[in-house]
């Protein structure tokens, strides 16, 4: 009996909760998005020959690793399964990082629970993407930190500071954001004690040393990776420059961080405790200061909304957890609930007109599953306005529940009629296969059979354009262009081979295997 209540402990049972929802979610995903492609193709260049792809923009420790995989798994699976892990891994950090700051159980399960049902944080933990390994990094290292300063209250020792270099190091050498990790980590050691020192020469005097081992180690890891590729010349640094930044951007850009968690109420709760938010926050510069340069980061960087979210979604989480211990602990007289109630309908109408206008994929663009959301939002406010805080927490959590798999399920069939097509092609075609695919899915399971040929425009599809190219069958995808109509009665010299075609959210996709017959003319 005793065995039994360990096993079936709240504790245990949200482990458990986690682990099975993610071995269900495992292969939800027809296909990956075009990035994962790339990962693994650089995972299989290390694998294979112990090289880094040239054309290969990110950094190389999250391919590194996904290198690291038995014979008898293919890559795909395996990079699902290092996610999987990845992200356990995440949330048994998470709960260390959260018993810091709170001590009462059920709000530690509470946390738990709103990092799972996360929904940006649960869609990009089943996807083969750097981000939660990345997270991982940050929340270990800022954890450890804390832990530290908490424990040594005069000072740091050498060994600790060396320590923390290595954490943005390998940060830095996993996404180009390990050097905001670098300088917020700096900020802390610089400024560890500072109450302590009369001004700023006499705190850095003392902590010079520290902060020039820190610096050390830091470059010790990244350094190889300079003199290999200097990351700064990397493309990604050019992305931003195409932007348009206007005032649709912004409101894009506050939406997203205002509806990331699930349920439409979670900033209420943030604003309505912000003095003691301000206050965690005033006492954990690391964390300060790494919040500050992600959220700075992701407005120079608009186009990765909602993805580069992930590494601070669980410090926001801890900020509502405990804004919800405040509302549950601690008696509200009518009119504070009035106000929570009141300002929960204002972002409510925020959430609604917001993505009548903008119809952004996370915020549920789909009307049917749209106004079921709004639905549950609705119920959870009445149970805040009733005080029945119990129904209240439940409403929330089915909330973030329906709000991730609804993210899930709309984008689970991405690419499906160019992954289909593109393996029945490598199956079953041998030759020379050209494809307007820009995701890198074709590009992956053609592996070298084929190659990208922009044929969209009418003049790089003639019969005398195709000709000079070295191709022998085209496969032609509408996934990325809904309003491409290539009519093939027009053009007889190439042959439909086979067709691939799908409905997704009330949208045809399909990718068409086409011959191209290059002496057609003669035959005639």
């Amino acid at each position: 009996m005793t065995l039994l209540k360990r096993i079936i402990s709240p504790k245990n049972l949200i482990y458990i909760l986690f682990i099975v929802l993610h071995i269900f979610l495992l292969n939800i995903n027809v296909a990956e998005w075009g990035d994962s492609y790339r990962i693994l193709r650089a995972s299989e260049y290390l694998r294979n020959d112990f090289t880094y792809p040239d054309d290969e923009k990110r950094p190389p420790v999250y391919s590194t690793l996904l290198a690291i995989r038995p014979t008898f798994v293919e890559p795909i699976l395996w990079g699902r399964i290092f996610m999987l892990v990845t992200s356990l891994e995440f949330l048994f950090v998470f709960e260390k990082f959260l018993r810091l700051f709170i001590k009462k159980d059920k709000y530690i399960y509470l946390g738990m629970l709103l990092l799972i049902l996360n929904p940006v944080f649960l869609y990009w933990s089943i996807r083969i993407y750097a981000d939660v390994f990345f997270a991982l990094i940050v929340l270990t290292a800022i954890y450890l930190f804390t832990v530290f300063t908490q424990k040594n209250s005069k000072s740091l020792s050498l060994l600790q500071t060396s320590l923390f270099g290595i954490f943005p190091g390998v940060a830095a050498l996993t996404r180009f954001e390990g050097y905001l990790l670098f300088g917020s980590l700096g900020l802390g050691i610089l400024f560890y004690n500072y109450s302590n020192h009369k001004n700023l020469w006499e705190l850095l005097k003392a902590n010079i040393l520290k902060i020039l081992m820190y610096i050390i180690f830091f470059v010790i890891i990244v350094l190889p990776w300079f003199l290999y590729r200097n990351p700064f010349t990397s493309t990604y640094l050019e992305e931003p420059a195409g932007r348009a930044y206007d005032l649709k951007m912004i409101w894009t850009y506050l939406v997203s961080i205002f509806f990331m968690f699930g349920f439409s109420s979670a900033s209420v709760f943030l604003i309505n405790k912000g003095k003691d938010i301000l206050n965690i926050l005033k006492n954990n510069i690391v964390i300060t200061a790494f919040i500050l340069s992600e959220l700075l980061l992701i407005l120079v960087w608009p186009a990765a909304i909602p993805r580069l979210f992930v590494p601070i979604i669980p410090f926001f989480i801890l900020f509502l957890t405990l804004s919800f211990e405040n509302y549950f602990e601690e008696a509200k007289s009518k009119t504070e609930t009035l106000k929570l109630v009141i300002s929960s309908m204002l972002f409510l109408g925020i959430y609604i007109v917001s993505q009548y206008f903008l119809k952004l994929q996370f915020l549920i663009p789909t009307k049917t599953l749209f106004l079921s959301l709004v639905g549950l939002q609705i119920i959870s406010i009445f149970f805040m306005a009733l005080k029945k805080q119990k129904l209240f927490l439940i409403s929330v959590l089915i909330s973030c529940f329906v709000w991730s798999f609804c993210i899930i399920y709309i984008h689970k069939d991405n690419f499906i009629s160019i992954k289909n097509a593109a393996e029945w092609t490598s199956k079953n075609i041998n030759g020379v296969v050209a494809y307007n695919d820009v995701s890198s899915v074709s590009e992956w399971y053609l592996n070298e059979k084929g190659y990208f040929y922009f044929f969209e425009k009418n003049a790089l599809l003639t019969q005398e354009s195709l000709s000079k190219q070295p191709l022998e069958y085209l496969l032609i995808t509408n996934e990325h262009n809904t309003t491409l109509d290539i009519d093939l009665k027009k053009r007889p010299y190439l042959t439909l081979i086979k067709e691939f075609s799908y409905n997704v959210n009330g949208k045809m996709f399909s990718t068409r295997i086409v011959k191209f017959e290059r002496d057609y003319k003669e035959r005639l």
